[in-house]
């Protein structure tokens, strides 16, 4: 009998060992889901923010930024007051580029704002929004001028094409790293631009499916643990928010009231798609119509769940486990769109 306690003993200590191992995402795992297709837009609520579900009185004006996300940029500064940001390939399997959207809040200096690429003007497609970059790749079979001849973006009925507009350089950063956008003039020039309205689906419950996720890291470079650009999230059950850490140090805004303070996010979502390069290492090509699966990390949980998007003036639409489109938490969203070959993503 004292055999028996003590063996029942010994795996007791052992379980939280167990409950406590890392897992890693299979991206390429087949979830069996089948997404509800064709779904409309979900309709604006009076008086709450379509992207990130929170109480607002200010007017819908959505703008991309193009954000540089290289070591000589760090740190960002105006990004807080983004609502979400994408984060997408740049160069090679490591390094990353920023697309951050303010939709209500427009501040008055924002950067460093960097070129547009072409997965970047498709993004633009999806908000049909107002684009600020600095400039753009020319390089032939990703000229980003032919694409925006291509999609008819200078006939647009606004100035949404944001290259080099409303912008001055700062001095506490070197060139090309010191490329600034003031917001709140570049919003002034398209308020009467007829916005689409494509809100998320948002919730005040937390989510009961899916398994718990407190903990959670991104692997660039096809998972090297040394890469500087590697980012983690902690979630913190007390504010429903999970705080961001880039190459183990906190992922600050240098505007922000506390410039030191890693700024957090509601929901963090790791899409799924193919990647390649058009003859060169900053030229990537990056499947952004289509669909496959998603990881959303919201309210604590991991749910292993899928994308879709019907073609490049459809907004993406993120599916829970079940097929049907998922309710977010109330705040503000990182996207990471990314491959297996590049990025490598651990839970626990």
């Amino acid at each position: 009998m004292k055999r028996i306690l003590v063996l029942i003993l010994a795996l007791a200590l052992l379980l939280p060992i167990f409950a406590m191992a890392e897992i890693t995402i299979d991206p390429n795992a087949n979830r069996g889901i089948n997404p509800q297709r064709d779904l409309p837009n979900n309709p604006a609520i009076p008086g709450e923010s379509m992207t990130t579900g929170l109480p607002t009185d200010l007017p819908y004006i959505p703008i991309l930024v193009n954000i540089d996300n290289v070591s000589g940029a760090w740190p960002q500064w105006g990004i807080g007051e983004a609502d979400i940001i994408y984060e997408m390939p740049i160069h090679g399997l490591s390094l990353t580029r920023l697309m951050a959207l303010f939709g209500y809040n427009h501040p008055t200096s924002a950067g460093p704002v960097r070129s547009g690429r072409v997965l970047h003007a498709e993004m633009r497609e999806e908000w049909d929004a107002g684009w600020a970059f600095v400039g753009v790749q020319t390089k032939a079979g990703t000229n980003v001028n032919d694409v925006i001849r291509e999609l008819g973006l200078r006939k647009k009925s606004a100035p949404l094409l944001m290259n080099r507009l409303h912008m001055g350089d700062v001095s506490h950063h070197y060139g090309p790293h010191n490329h600034s956008i003031n917001l709140q003039k570049a919003a002034a020039t398209i308020t009467d631009y007829d916005f689409p309205q494509r809100p998320f689906l948002f919730t005040d419950a937390l989510p009961e499916a899916g398994d718990p996720a407190t903990s959670i890291r991104l692997l660039y470079g096809g998972g090297n643990e040394s890469s500087y650009t590697n980012s983690s999230y902690t979630y913190d059950a007390a504010t429903n928010l999970y705080t961001r850490l880039r190459n183990k140090q906190p992922f600050v805004d240098m505007n922000a009231a506390d410039p030191n303070a890693s700024l957090t996010f509601s929901n963090v979502i790791v899409q799924w798609t193919d990647l390649r390069f058009n003859g060169a290492a900053n030229a990537p090509i990056l499947k952004e119509v289509g669909e496959g699966n998603a990881d959303i990390f919201t309210g604590g949980k991991h749910i292993a769940g899928y994308w879709v998007r019907k073609d490049l003036e459809s907004r993406t639409i993120f599916y829970d486990q079940d097929g049907q489109e998922i309710q977010l938490q109330r705040g503000k969203t990182w996207i990471n769109i990314t491959t297996d070959r590049s990025t490598t993503v651990r839970y626990e």
